[in-house]
Order: C-alpha cells, then sequence, then structure tokens
C-alpha cells in the first residue's frame, strides 16, 4: 500500500510550513558549514573502571568519529585525537548532522578498556577547538559512547564541550529558572516528555531528565535502562510508550488479527517490562502517528484483497444497500471506485460508500487494538492516536504529499474523520497536534472541542501532542495552549519533543529556552488547580456545531485531478480549505469570544434523540444525508433552532438536490455558493449588512434569496435579505447569506500582543442572537468579550479556566459562576483567595450564581471546592 512515505509526509511538509516562522522568530544562525570549523580535539583520562580505580597496567583506546583509534594507559591523559577536514565533511553529510538547521555538529568519541570491554568508565574530558576553546567536563559511560558537540553561540563564536557540558551551558540556567516547586507539579493528569540521549554518558541523561522532572513533566518516554533509576529519582514514576503503527499500518482484514494485536501488544509490554518499568507505571501508549493513505492506490490493494472486498459488502449490506442500487447484477461487480467513475446515482453512491468504508475499516481497525491494549493494560488505559489532518477529513480529493499517482484523476487522500473515530472507539484517547505558533493558540480550543465532542460518542477521553518548538512568541503563549487543552478535560498531554535537537534534528525545542517559563507557568497552573480539574467533566453544551462529513466527498468535483485543498499537515484553517468548512472554526471562534461552549456532532447526531439536548445547531455543510435533514427538521418542531449558513443544506449525501430544508426555512437561494478559501485576505469586502441599527462589512461569497413566509432580519446594501427566520413547530430556523464565522474572522485585521485583534461586534452579535433567544443557559457569564471560560465539574468541585484572548491583561473581570451548590471557596490558580458571593440563581430554583471579580493575565483556573 502506498503508504510508507506518510512520516515523511507529516513532518516533512509540517517543517516546511513553520520554516519561515522559525528562524527568525529565535534568531539562529544557519547549519554549520564545513568551512566553519576548525580542527576539533578530544582526549580523556580514565579516573575509575566500575567503581575502582584504575590499575598502572590498564589499557583503553579512544576513537573520534571515524579516525583510527589511539591507546593510552592507567591514569594518563590519553594523546588528543583530532580531526580532519575529510572527517567533519563526512560528519556534516551524515544524519544527524545533515538534517540540523542549527549551527550545530554532533560527534561521538568512543573509549573502551582494551581487555576486557563493557563496564562503567568514570572519566575526565577535554575538549578543544584550534586556536579556540578548551573546555573540560566530567563523563560516566555507561556503554563506549561519549557525545561531543560544536556549536555557536549568541555570542557568535563557536563552542565545544560534550552533550553533557552543552546542556549545562544551554540549557540548565533557563530551565532552572523556570523551575516549578515540587508541591505545584502536576500528579493526577499526564504531561509526558521525552529525553533523547546521543550518547552513554550518565551525566548528560540524568541531569536532562532532572531538568524535565523540574518542568512539572510527570511520565517520561523509555530511556535506556541504566538511565530508568535517574527517572525515578527525578520524580517520574510514569512511562509513557509508543509505535508508529501496529500491524497492518492502517488496515487489517485477516481473519486472525484479533491474536497478532495481543502478540504485538504483549512484546511491547515485556519490552518496557524488561527495560525497568514495573506494569502499573505504564501509563499511556501511542500507537500510530499521523495515519493516512493515498488513493487510488490504497482502492487498487483492497480490491485486490478478497477479505477486505468480503468486509465491504457486508457494510453495504448493513446499511441496506443492494448491488442494484450501485449500479451492478451482483456483489461479484461491486468493487471499491475512485472519483473518476461517477456518472450516475447509482455510480454516485458506489463512490460516496467505497470512501466512506476505507476510514471506517480503518477506525475499526484501530479500535480492534485498542482493545488489544486494554486486555494487556486494563479497561480504559489510555491509547493514544494521534492525527494530523486538523480539519478532520476523511477525504482531500487530489495527489496531495507523496502520493506518486499525480495525474490520476482518482488521486486523492485519506484519512480518519475524527467523529467516526470517535464513535467506533478507534482508541481511548483521541488526540492531534499543533504545529503553529502562540498568535494560534485559540485553535486549541477548536481542537479540543472536536476531540472531546468525537470522545464523547464512546465514552472515551482526549489528549493532545503540544509542540513547544513553535511556541515561545508570548510570554504565556504556551500557559494558554495547555489550559486550553485542559480545561476543556484533556487528562494526557504528550510534548513534542525536548529533544535536544542535534540527536533529532527538525523536531525538538531544547533550543526553544524562552518557552521554558511559559510551559512552567502552564503546568503551575494545572498542579494548583489540579484538585478540581484532573476529575472534572465539561458542562454540557447547549449548543452544537455540525461537523462536514458527506459533503467532503463532492468538494472540488469539477476538476478532473483536484488541486487547491489542503488538510494534512495544514495548520492554517483558513487556508486551502472549503470555505463552509473552515467557517466551522469562524463560528466557534465567535462563540469562543462569548464564553459559550460548543458540542461537535457528526450527521448521525442528527437524527439521534441525542440531538434533543441541544438548543442550537449551526450548520455549514452543502450536503446532508436525507435522514439527517429530516432529524433536524423533527428537532426543530419540538423547539431547537437551527442556523443555516451560506451554502449549506442544499443536497443530499450524493450531492443530488435536496428541498427539504430551504422549504422549511421559507428562503431559497438562487444558486449553490461553495467557494474554495484560498486565504483568509483572499476574502474581499463584498458590501455591507444591516440589522436593525447595526451594519458591518461582509466578505466572501453571498446568496441571493428567495424569500416566502420567512421574515428579513439583516439585509444586504441593496435591500435583499441577508439573514432570515421562520417559525416551525415549536422553533424556527434562520438561514445566514453569507459566512458570519469567516467575516467575523477577517474583520480582525489587527493585532494586540501577538494575537488578532479588531474582531467585529456586529458579527459575534449576529451568531450570539439566536443563541440568546433560544434560551441557551451558559456555564459562566462575563463582563466583556474575548475571554474563554470553559467549566468542569465533579463531586469535588467546579474549576473555571480563563483564558483572556485579547492579548493585554484585564483588570476588574467581573464573573459570575452557575454551579448548584455553594463553593467551600474560590481560589485563583495565580493570585490565591479570591472575594466572593454567592445568590439563588432565581427565587425556589436550585441552581446558585456565584459572583466574584478577578484581574487576569493570559490565562489563569477559578476553583470551586464543594462546600
Amino acid at each position: 500500500m502506498n503508504t510508507t512515505p506518510l512520516h515523511r509526509l507529516g513532518r516533512g511538509l509540517t517543517a516546511g510550513l513553520i520554516a519561515l516562522t522559525l528562524a527568525p522568530a529565535r534568531g539562529h544562525a544557519s547549519a554549520l558549514r564545513l568551512d566553519d570549523l576548525p580542527e576539533i580535539g578530544v582526549r580523556v583520562r580514565v579516573r575509575q573502571v566500575d567503581g575502582r580505580s584504575v590499575a598502572a597496567d590498564e589499557t583503553f583506546t579512544l576513537r573520534l568519529a571515524s579516525l583510527p583509534p589511539v591507546t593510552f594507559g592507567g591514569t594518563d591523559w590519553s594523546p588528543w585525537a583530532e580531526t580532519t577536514r575529510e572527517a567533519c565533511a563526512r560528519l556534516l553529510d551524515t544524519y544527524p548532522n545533515k538534517n540540523n538547521r542549527l549551527p550545530q555538529m554532533r560527534l561521538l568519541v568512543a573509549v573502551k578498556p582494551t581487555a576486557q570491554p563493557g563496564g562503567t568508565l568514570d572519566l575526565d574530558v577535554e575538549t578543544r577547538l584550534r586556536d579556540g576553546e578548551v573546555s573540560r567536563m566530567p563523563a560516566e559511560l555507561t556503554g563506549p559512547t561519549l557525545g561531543v558537540l560544536v556549536w555557536r553561540g549568541g555570542d557568535d563564536a563557536l563552542h565545544v564541550d560534550t552533550l553533557a557540558g552543552h546542556g549545562r551551558r544551554v540549557y540548565d540556567a533557563a530551565m532552572r529558572a523556570a523551575v516549578l516547586p515540587p508541591a505545584d507539579r502536576p500528579r493526577r493528569i499526564l504531561f509526558g516528555e521525552r529525553y533523547i540521549g546521543g550518547d552513554s554518558d550518565a551525566i548528560a541523561h540524568r541531569e536532562g531528565i532532572e531538568r524535565l522532572c523540574g518542568l512539572g513533566f510527570n511520565a517520561l518516554h523509555a530511556v535506556p535502562k541504566p538511565f530508568v533509576e535517574h527517572v525515578r529519582a527525578g520524580g517520574i514514576t510514569q512511562l509513557w510508550g509508543a509505535v508508529y503503527n501496529p500491524p497492518g499500518y492502517a488496515f487489517n482484514f485477516a481473519t486472525n488479527r484479533a491474536a497478532v494485536f495481543r502478540e504485538f501488544v504483549a512484546k511491547q509490554v515485556a519490552h518496557a517490562v524488561e527495560s525497568g518499568w514495573q506494569r502499573p507505571e505504564i501509563a499511556l501508549w501511542v500507537t500510530s502517528d499521523e495515519p493516512g493513505w493515498y488513493y487510488p492506490a490504497t482502492t487498487t490493494n483492497l480490491n485486490a484483497d478478497p477479505l477486505a472486498l468480503a468486509d465491504f459488502h457486508a457494510y453495504l449490506r448493513e446499511r441496506g444497500l443492494t448491488p442494484e442500487a450501485l449500479g451492478a447484477a451482483d456483489w461479484s461487480a461491486v468493487r471499491l471506485t475512485g472519483r473518476q467513475s461517477c456518472r450516475d446515482v447509482n455510480s454516485r453512491r458506489l463512490f460516496y460508500w467505497s470512501n466512506r468504508f476505507i476510514p471506517w475499516a480503518s477506525s475499526r481497525f484501530f479500535a480492534e487494538v485498542t482493545r488489544a491494549y486494554e486486555a494487556e493494560l486494563g479497561e480504559g488505559f489510555p491509547v493514544m492516536v494521534n492525527f494530523n489532518n486538523f480539519m478532520g477529513r476523511l477525504y482531500q480529493p487530489g495527489p496531495v504529499g507523496n502520493n506518486r499517482d499525480k495525474t490520476d484523476p482518482d488521486a486523492a487522500m485519506g484519512q480518519h474523520d475524527w467523529m467516526e473515530f470517535g464513535r467506533l472507539r478507534g482508541s481511548t484517547c483521541i488526540a492531534t497536534e499543533d504545529w503553529f505558533g502562540d498568535a494560534s493558540a485559540p485553535q486549541w480550543s477548536f481542537y479540543a472541542t472536536r476531540l472531546r465532542s468525537a470522545g464523547e460518542l464512546s465514552g472515551v477521553g482526549f489528549g493532545a501532542l503540544v509542540i513547544p518548538r513553535v511556541s515561545g512568541q508570548r510570554p504565556e503563549g504556551m500557559a494558554q495552549k495547555l489550559l486550553a487543552l485542559v480545561g476543556q478535560g484533556a487528562k494526557h498531554i504528550k510534548f513534542f519533543t525536548f529533544g535536544p535537537e542535534y540527536n533529532f534534528p527538525g523536531n525538538c525545542y531544547a533550543y526553544n529556552t524562552p518557552v521554558y517559563q511559559a510551559l512552567s507557568l502552564g503546568m503551575g497552573i494545572v498542579g494548583r488547580a489540579e484538585d478540581l480539574l484532573a476529575p472534572g467533566r465539561l458542562v454540557p453544551p447547549e449548543v452544537a456545531l455540525l461537523m462536514p462529513q458527506s459533503a467532503q466527498l463532492w468538494d472540488l468535483e469539477d476538476q478532473r485531478v483536484a488541486s487547491g485543498l489542503m488538510d494534512v499537515t495544514n495548520t492554517d484553517l483558513f487556508r486551502s480549505h472549503m470555505a463552509y468548512h473552515a467557517e466551522t472554526y469562524g463560528i466557534h471562534l465567535a462563540l469562543q469570544h462569548a464564553a459559550i461552549p460548543v458540542q461537535a456532532i457528526d450527521e448521525e447526531t442528527c437524527a439521534d434523540p441525542s440531538l434533543n439536548r441541544y438548543k442550537v445547531v449551526f450548520v455549514t455543510a452543502p450536503d446532508l444525508p436525507q435522514e439527517a435533514a429530516e432529524g433536524l427538521l423533527r428537532w426543530v418542531r419540538a423547539g431547537g433552532t437551527l442556523v443555516l449558513t451560506a451554502g449549506s443544506g442544499l443536497h443530499d449525501r450524493y450531492h443530488q438536490p435536496m428541498e427539504i430544508l430551504c422549504e422549511a426555512a421559507a428562503s431559497t437561494p438562487a444558486q449553490a455558493v461553495r467557494p474554495l478559501l484560498s486565504r483568509l485576505q483572499a476574502l474581499e469586502p463584498g458590501g455591507s449588512v444591516t440589522a436593525g441599527t447595526n451594519t458591518a462589512v461582509f466578505f466572501g461569497a453571498r446568496e441571493r434569496l428567495t424569500t416566502g413566509e420567512a421574515g428579513v432580519q439583516a439585509t444586504f446594501d441593496d435591500g435583499s435579505p441577508a439573514v432570515t427566520a421562520r417559525a416551525l413547530g415549536r422553533g424556527r430556523i434562520l438561514r445566514v447569506a453569507v459566512y458570519p464565522g469567516l467575516c467575523y474572522r477577517r474583520s480582525a485585521g489587527q493585532t494586540t500582543g501577538g494575537l488578532p485583534s479588531g474582531f467585529d461586534p456586529f458579527w459575534r452579535d449576529l451568531l450570539l442572537h439566536p443563541v440568546r433567544a433560544a434560551g441557551v443557559v451558559a456555564p459562566v457569564k462575563l463582563d466583556r468579550p474575548l475571554i474563554e471560560a470553559p467549566v468542569l465539574t465533579s463531586a469535588a468541585g467546579t474549576a473555571v479556566t480563563l483564558l483572556n484572548w485579547h492579548g493585554e491583561p484585564q483588570r476588574g473581570v467581573r464573573v459570575a459562576v452557575r454551579t448548584m451548590a455553594r463553593p467551600a471557596r474560590v481560589v485563583s490558580a495565580r493570585s490565591g483567595p479570591v472575594p466572593f458571593e454567592v445568590q439563588p440563581e432565581a427565587a425556589g430554583g436550585d441552581a446558585m450564581v456565584t459572583r466574584f471579580t478577578v484581574d487576569l493575565g493570559d490565562v489563569d483556573v477559578i476553583s470551586l471546592p464543594a462546600n
């Protein structure tokens, strides 16, 4: 299957997307060149062997890189081993130096006893640059290799030292300045890191691990067995493990696959135990990183697999489909197809279900792998799968990434639909990663909403991979990212990855010293509020946002070989996305800025009685299953408020005209709008919209509506309807003839403190109007916008996370929190006890309202423990 290059696609393209921001933001020089390097010398002296003194007649060898070894004896200093120009050229041209964009070069020195190789060697080490500095460090080798690093410092001079010495000189002061007191460190919410040692020096490992412990990390990826004791000594007693993918990568149709998965898991766990860990210490396992596949290669491979075809046919039968409905005489003629096969309704039906089956089958695959982990480590054990399709698309038309079929009309990429993956319980900890800077920190709230909502479909949790490498531009940006996740209920956060960079270039953040303080701040806030954050669950939202699913299969249908749409690795949700999909983030952002919690829902929910828990549903999707549209109308008649944005609800799942939503809304567009959004700034002003006495510029596409019984709530500058509303049963339907979420985000043409600012309140108020009219009860009310306030509750009390998206501190923020009981006290994680007052919400009601005032930096958590 054409999937081998996907890890290079994920990391490589992501690195490309951020490359323009990394170097300027950090001010780092470029990679070292051969002409930069003088001769590099190393010599050592052995002080002890396995804890005993060195005998006078003992001899040792020292070998620098690939150069011939030198021999020395007793406690004498070895001769200097020095590089040649040819040796440096080879080092610069091999991994990891070849991939390192920082001005660093790592080289390895081998030190061994000549008589009995092995054991622990305590050394004195001197390193020097010809006509430059000389450095001295001790070393404790538990194996044969000692790492040496040459780097250009902030003073623009070249330096040389052991890897441990480099850590002391470059990272130590910044990390010690960010150390958290042990009492403030998280204990129950997992924060996982990885220390990547590049040699056998116990000093480098021990001190590197101690520094990570000091920042608040409480779980570590596996280290060589001799260093496990250093992990525990630092206060970390949890292991997180990982594998790039399970047997089959993303698909496995074999009849014995359950046994294969169990054996696979058992071997991984056994290896962890053999490495020095106890089974109860294993706290998280990552089973796949950035899974995805290419079309038509995957379609071809599955069509050649009788077991896969049998499962496909069973999948179709379970959905009431017959060969005749798919344009075939019998099941033997029913095969998976691509987008160029669509000619009539039957062939469209086959294409649609072919490309819904494949991600479904992969979600089932991961669900079965998850059950194998749970069988080995306990029900509910956190199994993480990490996605890099940040809008959650299951189908991306066009030859993106490393797809070899560049000119094939069927070229596309497939990945998991986050909502379906959650519904099928594909893992017990659904996750994604950021790869965006602090200016986009609010995006984590959108991700968290969708991950949490997906997990709740099967009763599982969610987590994240946070990338400190791309953070640090704002003093509290990393803290905001962490609390955007934890504030919605994330319990497992893994960081990618400390490094250091010279051992895993292109991925690490050890060099990014500005991020340490913000990371420590976030950890400390969590640690101090953890008694309520850890057991807390988000107060159920009353507002839902439909995640488009069926519509994805018909995007760019007019193009023979699709181009211009990119979800995989694309962290800019307003670039190279369909406007209807980007609109979901725009709507979420406006509600987020108004402290209105949101639930992401899928098409299946629209036809399910569980829809009744919501008072308002926003729909941006152009294509919906008929049963989903009918379910939405039943819900409206029972009292719900449905908000349709431009281009939405006009077609069924096979992209055939569907009129029931327009008829119910008594508002029909003259033609469908479905633009591809190349970038946010490409949304040109299109005129103005007026609602009451307020007017705002709209951006991008608009509909021209013909209305029947619907009332007009807002108009364009030409007098035509911009927003219509019609009562239906006990509820009502609104149609907004533009993309209000995109208009809201596009209106923010400024920045304040490194965050977008200047949002036109017109568009936020337009989206809030149906929310308020529907009687949505927010768990928190604030006296100003642009402060997000997710609320977690449990028997222990209530935790309110305050995320300030103004870009500057806010003084005297008045907060009212709705609870079902009087809290014992109110405590800020940053400033301590807060004066408060409590009143009944309404006469005769059970709910209470706790009011208080706080000064707010970028982020805080307010704890209201139960009385």
